[in-house]
């Protein structure tokens, strides 16, 4: 799996969070996803953080994601949301 893979992949995760679906990982009440701020955990960057730190069966999307690419994915993903939430 590449870097785009793991953007789908938040991005879907954010989808579920967002619309309620019943295979989401977190719920949207834990998190003010209005919020910009990246040291507050429960802005919509604190949910990508989440998101990447959660494990399925013992798999986390940080794991196989590169450093340098971090950034980028978080900006992504922030686009995403604003766009369409």
């Amino acid at each position: 799996m590449g870097l785009n893979s793991d953007i789908i992949e938040v991005i879907a995760q954010i989808d579920k969070i967002i619309t309620g679906k019943t295979d989401k990982w977190l719920n949207i009440s834990d998190y003010n996803i209005k919020s910009r701020d990246r040291k507050n955990m429960k802005s919509i960057y604190g949910l990508i953080h989440n998101i990447l730190h959660h494990g399925v069966n013992g798999k986390r999307i940080i794991d196989r994601t590169r450093k340098d690419n971090l950034e980028y994915l978080y900006e992504k993903c922030v686009n995403y949301v604003n766009k369409n939430v």
